[in-house]
């Protein structure tokens, strides 16, 4: 058995909903115990449902050990997905995985038991966990003969249960429903994959999409290497048509071959995460060609390190190569935030902070930073308007 103890994805606000949840889940257990005819009332009969019993059965519990083993995985995933969705659109999301999974239970031909219990909201809540946070770590316990402790990834632990539960579903060893976690843990993940997709959600580089793009990306570039493109190679240009391999001879130019140089020590410093050697490099590559931009991450994490540093000039530079060179980051609200605080507060640029944060706002999800960018847009208005022309004049 596995029970999760914590994860260490940190918390960007308080999951109010989150816990109202579970504060309602122990007070409808205290109910349930007082007057156990609530139970028969509201629980769901797949037989003979009545609609309002495909949400008030998720709020019921078979047992004290059912209700603990509920809300532990509520806090433990429901936490960072609350943080993710907000308020509003986590509380609508948990209610419509318990609606779909009780009408899934209901539909199945062999289901013909009663059902009570949070387990398919929350099986909704950790397929939403799964793909929002696959590269989160999970510590958990471990019983088997052996007690002990242990990290895992969140994407196998959540997988372990969902293929645990597919296995107890055909086998039917207990009198747990079974297909409503199946169909909590699908319909979590398809609808908050949908929802990265179309970003009404917030993306980040964590996420199964990103994870998906950067799978493919390998990919293609494995299949250049097949094709007999040589990444290394930048004397003999290949005579094939394939344009990736043509790759101009740079050997008789030291600038080029300077850059090249240090293009390699910097990713290497990157990849080491000595992050200030790789902005001391990436300084002395801009001086040789002012242009020259790094695999995206490592544009990003240079930038990020001139930022901390306090060399903001050269921070808004690295921000603004990476948005012109990789337009198609999953997000580039974040970076245009970040450069709208850049040359508001530091860098005294108070029209080109009014374009960023003014693009920063329309893409923005949380309401923290889109208070930071309305913040920061009313600070600097009398600046702009200071440097407005008077009226019947030229610029």
């Amino acid at each position: 058995m596995l029970i999760p103890l914590r994860t260490d994805s940190p918390l960007r606000r308080t999951p109010y909903v989150n816990y109202a949840l579970i504060v309602a889940n122990l007070v409808m257990y205290a109910i349930q115990v007082m007057v156990p005819s609530v139970t028969l009332r509201w629980q769901l009969n797949p037989v003979d449902p009545r609609a309002i019993t495909f949400i008030t059965y998720a709020f019921l519990h078979a047992g004290l050990l059912h209700l603990a083993g509920n809300m532990l995985f509520l806090y433990i995933f429901g936490n960072n997905v609350n943080d993710k969705m907000g308020q509003w659109g986590y509380i609508a999301f948990y209610l419509a995985g318990a609606v779909f999974s009780a009408l899934l239970y209901s539909l199945a031909r062999n289901e013909v038991l009663p059902i009570v219990g949070a387990s398919g909201a929350i099986a909704a809540v950790t397929g939403a966990y799964l793909v929002l946070l696959p590269r989160s770590n999970v510590t958990v316990l471990f019983f088997f003969y052996i007690i002990g402790r242990y990290e895992v990834a969140s994407l196998w632990f959540i997988l372990f249960y969902f293929v645990c539960d597919i296995w107890a579903n055909f086998s039917k060893t207990d009198n747990v429903a079974h297909v409503a976690h199946i169909a909590g843990t699908v319909f979590g993940a398809a609808i908050c994959f949908a929802l990265l997709m179309a970003r009404l959600l917030p993306r980040d580089q964590y996420d199964v999409v990103a994870l998906v793009q950067r799978w493919n990306k390998r990919r293609q570039y494995r299949d250049l290497v097949n094709r007999g493109y040589n990444p290394f190679d930048y004397t003999q240009p290949s005579s094939r048509r394939d344009p990736v391999a043509a790759v101009p001879n740079v050997s008789a130019d030291p600038r080029t071959q300077r850059s090249l140089e240090l293009r390699a020590q910097i990713a290497d410093a990157a990849a080491a995460h000595k992050l200030p050697l790789a902005t001391q490099l990436y300084e002395q590559l801009t001086q040789i060609d002012p242009q020259q931009v790094l695999a995206r991450q490592t544009q990003l994490d240079v930038a990020n390190m001139f930022f901390d540093q306090q060399h903001y000039p050269q921070a808004a530079e690295a921000y603004e190569l990476f948005m012109k060179h990789y337009p198609k980051y999953e997000a580039p609200e974040q970076i245009d935030l970040v450069l709208g605080l850049l040359y508001a507060r530091y860098l005294s640029q108070y029209e080109r902070a009014r374009d960023c944060l003014t693009r920063a706002l329309g893409r923005l999800h949380a309401e923290r930073e889109l208070s930071l960018a309305r913040a920061e847009l009313a600070r600097i208005q009398p600046m702009l308007t200071a440097t407005q022309p008077a009226p019947g004049t030229r610029r």
